[in-house]
């Protein structure tokens, strides 16, 4: 098969490019009412269609239950209660979806309304924030629109 120039020279172009910005990092971009947030694709294991999850015999804030998934049980937080920004009562929706994530010692789900995307971010654009945030610890600004990156690890 041959190989049109201006492709290899376009797929050329945009590799230097993407060189000349530096080291990059993934996000699964998904929004909380207003507010978009990302988490680190390196840690996100898989995305899940809203599933029942069984309820757990005492009522935790954050916690939805936990779910089986071949064979694996783990537990499924709602992000925007995680995050301060509602209530879990649009989980019963059967809306959204569980994005199952991992911090390198545990496996659990984080339910979200409405996932976005996955998108690059130059490392050297995304700002620390204050240590003493709970789950987000950088700031991305893209086109006037923060985006606020969360640290898995965090995540109780």
């Amino acid at each position: 098969m041959l190989l049109n120039e201006d492709i290899v020279n376009g797929l050329q172009e945009a590799l230097e490019e993407r060189k000349n910005k530096g080291p990059h990092a993934s996000f699964l971009l998904v929004q909380v009412g207003e507010q978009k947030f990302g988490l680190p694709m390196s840690q996100v294991i898989e995305v899940l269609e809203s599933r029942r999850w069984n309820p757990l015999p005492v009522n935790r804030p954050n916690i939805l239950g936990v779910v089986n998934l071949r064979g694996v049980v783990f537990t499924i937080y709602h992000l925007a209660s995680l995050l301060g920004k509602g209530g879990m009562h649009e989980a019963q929706s059967g809306q959204g979806c569980i994005i199952v994530v991992t911090d390198g010692r545990r496996r659990f789900g984080l339910w979200v309304e409405n996932m976005l995307h996955v998108q690059d971010f130059p490392i050297n654009e995304l700002h620390a924030l204050n240590e003493r945030q709970l789950l987000v610890t950088h700031l991305c600004v893209v086109e006037q629109e923060s985006i606020l990156m969360m640290d898995i690890e965090r995540v109780a």
